[in-house]
């Protein structure tokens, strides 16, 4: 039986949101970072397939980071506990009448009536909505549903990199049926196609194969929830901004609290340059060291 090399150490709660943007914007295959009790410590953990590999990354890791411990712990682990090591800090999640369950807590969780409900398990990989950005875009669905005049069902939603599908699974659960989500990664897909059959109770939005330019190419959006990192958002800022309708909203995630301002001036320049009749108004939202961008065409 084959088995993955672990390396694992206990960090300080400043280090561990460093060490947390660091890896979210790297889009690390090995590293992360995990709290399983808010009065537990911080660990920062990594799996690898062999030793090379797991020496060769903390090396990268800790020139990137110096001052991190020399000392993790090695472990040996089986590829069936390796599967399954990230539910132990996957729980579900709620906001209003917004449920994410995991599929392993399916029948274990009690909602209430009347709940929109979606069953995810994405893996290690994709999102499984226990990160604060795709929080902060779900927040924003349900407010912009919540409040919108136009009927529910036919306001166009685009989840762009979609990952798991989470935002795009949230927004059919929610009662909306023109629902697009898009990532560039195949995988990607293949893990929304795997949630879909988890949720027949909701209807499947369209999934594809794309980047942000092919995925907004000739399509227009009510609302586009866009959880991707600063630095994919900002070289795509006049796709994205041409691609919201007048009257919608695009809520931007994926940002680094002290990155807020730069992607704030970026997309406002944009509106300003390519949508000189559309006013816009902003609005912006932390959770931890995250921050989301609300922008509002009026």
């Amino acid at each position: 039986m084959s088995s993955q090399i672990e390396l694992r150490t206990t960090v300080s709660a400043q280090l561990a949101d460093l060490l947390e943007g660091y890896f979210f914007e790297m889009q690390s295959e090995h590293w992360g970072i995990m709290q399983k009790e808010r009065t537990d410590p911080y660990e920062v953990f990594g799996f690898f397939p062999d030793t090379s590999t797991a020496a060769s990354e903390l090396r990268v890791l800790q020139d990137e980071f110096s001052e991190l411990q020399k000392d993790f712990e090695l472990s040996y682990i089986e590829d069936s506990f390796w599967q399954n090591a990230y539910k132990e800090f996957v729980t579900a999640w709620s906001d209003r009448h917004l449920h994410w369950i995991p599929l392993w807590e399916r029948d274990s969780s009690k909602l209430p009536a009347g709940a929109a409900i979606v069953y995810l398990d994405a893996g290690m990989a994709f999102g499984t909505g226990a990160h604060e950005t795709t929080r902060l875009c779900a927040r924003r669905l349900i407010d912009y549903l919540d409040d919108s005049v136009k009927p529910i069902e036919s306001l166009h939603i685009i989840d762009a990199g979609c990952g798991s599908g989470v935002l795009a699974f949230s927004a059919a659960a929610l009662g909306c049926s023109n629902i697009t989500g898009f990532d560039f990664d195949p995988e990607a897909i293949l893990v929304c196609a795997a949630n879909a059959k988890e949720n027949p109770h909701i209807k499947t939005p369209l999934f594809e194969v794309a980047d942000l330019t092919d995925g907004l190419l000739n399509r227009n959006a009510d609302l586009i929830l866009a959880n991707i990192q600063t630095d994919v958002l900002i070289p795509h800022s006049e796709i994205l901004v041409h691609a919201v309708t007048s009257g919608g909203c695009i809520a931007l995630s994926g940002i680094l609290t002290k990155e807020i301002d730069l992607v704030e001036r970026c997309y406002a320049e944009q509106f300003e340059k390519r949508r000189p009749n559309d006013s816009i108004t902003v609005e912006s939202r932390n959770d931890g060291e995250w921050s989301d961008l609300l922008i509002k065409l009026s």
